[in-house]
């Protein structure tokens, strides 16, 4: 054999064979990048439920610091009201980033599912590549139910956020005993608003977790 004929074989045979490795590793990038955006998903649920669980837990403390200062006699107004106005801060805060959070947890959304369905599109059985549409369109439509609930929670903290506010801010415009006594029938129906809010907020983040946990779980095997 002479020597270009060799050195042809050798070239001959790397190109060949070129496209194949190529191949496998855009096909191993692709897989590897479907679980990547599974767990970038799953983390940006984690971070949604935990934005509006904060908020909620801020929400009912500031509740907490404004019904001590109205129901019950106070030594030290003015450093109670303090605690409250900086709780209050606290609550703002934490209520917008929640609602921030749950609409950017939308376009998360859509990438993790353009990437899944982009996926699909590389299986070659029409039964199974059937399937996986309906578990892609079954997992969008719960999505969507999670957001809304989460949304409507959110909806429904920001006016009661607004509502504790102008009794916080009534509170410093005329911070006596008998301005604090005026307040306790308003701070009643207060209190039973919240209560469900409160309540209509964590069945949205035990809905948002059952479904986040759902994916972690199929991720994780």
């Amino acid at each position: 054999m002479s020597r270009t004929f060799y050195t042809g074989v050798c070239l001959l045979v790397a190109v060949t064979l070129t496209p194949l490795g190529a191949a496998s590793q855009t096909a191993e990038r692709s897989r590897t990048e479907g679980l990547k955006e599974t767990d970038r998903f799953v983390k940006a649920g984690d971070t949604t439920s935990q934005a509006v669980a904060a908020a909620k837990l801020q929400v009912t403390k500031t509740l907490g610091s404004y019904n001590a200062l109205v129901t019950q006699p106070s030594k030290n107004m003015k450093g109670d009201y303090k605690k409250l106005m900086s709780s209050m801060d606290d609550m703002n805060t934490k209520v917008a980033e929640a609602r921030k959070t749950v609409v950017a947890m939308q376009t998360t959304g859509d990438t993790y599912f353009t990437g899944r369905a982009e996926t699909i599109k590389g299986i070659t059985d029409p039964a199974l590549q059937g399937r996986a549409h309906e578990r892609l369109t079954g997992s969008q439509k719960d999505l969507a139910d999670v957001l809304e609930a989460l949304r409507e929670s959110g909806e429904a903290l920001e006016p009661f956020r607004k509502e504790l506010a102008d009794h916080i801010t009534y509170l410093g415009s005329d911070l006596t005993p008998t301005a604090t006594a005026s307040l306790k029938p308003e701070a009643e129906k207060l209190n039973t608003t919240g209560a469900e809010v409160f309540a209509k907020t964590d069945a949205a983040i035990t809905r948002a977790n059952a479904y986040f946990q759902g994916l972690r779980a199929q991720s994780s095997n």
